[in-house]
């Protein structure tokens, strides 16, 4: 059965300019976006102005985007928060870390040291970060 091609169908025009300032907002500021929405603006086409309807998704979507980069600072916060309240339960408890040269060193958790988004375990007078501990074993009854 052959299939005929759609008549009367119209191609959609869309503004290049518009969906590059969209498309690159997530890696720019929202001064940058707006430099690049005025030049967009001063720039157009009088015969074939911007669409206001398009002018404000694009408002709500730079919106959305700084409403999400503050939700992603306050999630990166509560995690680092969250990591260094566990590494601090484990203090007093014996636990087994894999050193970077393969020795696998094993002692009680003396202390947390928490330097720039990077919380490590005190074990004697050496620091190690969380992703090194291979076991942890609790106190003994």
């Amino acid at each position: 059965m052959p299939v005929n091609n759609v008549s009367g169908a119209s191609p959609v025009t869309t503004n290049n300019a518009a969906k590059t300032a969209l498309a690159s907002a997530n890696k720019m500021d929202s001064d940058q976006f707006m430099q690049i929405l005025m030049a967009q603006l001063t720039h157009q086409n009088p015969l074939e102005p911007m669409d206001n309807a398009e002018m404000m998704s694009q408002f709500s979507q730079l919106n959305s985007l700084q409403e999400l980069r503050e939700i992603h600072t306050g999630m990166d916060k509560l995690s680092s928060s969250n990591q260094v309240i566990y590494l601090s339960s484990l203090i007093g408890k014996s636990v087994k870390v894999n050193r970077t040269d393969g020795k696998v060193i094993e002692g009680v958790v003396e202390g947390v040291v928490t330097e720039k988004d990077n919380p490590q375990l005190r074990i004697g007078n050496n620091e190690y970060p969380l992703d090194d501990v291979i076991e942890i074993q609790g106190e003994d009854l």
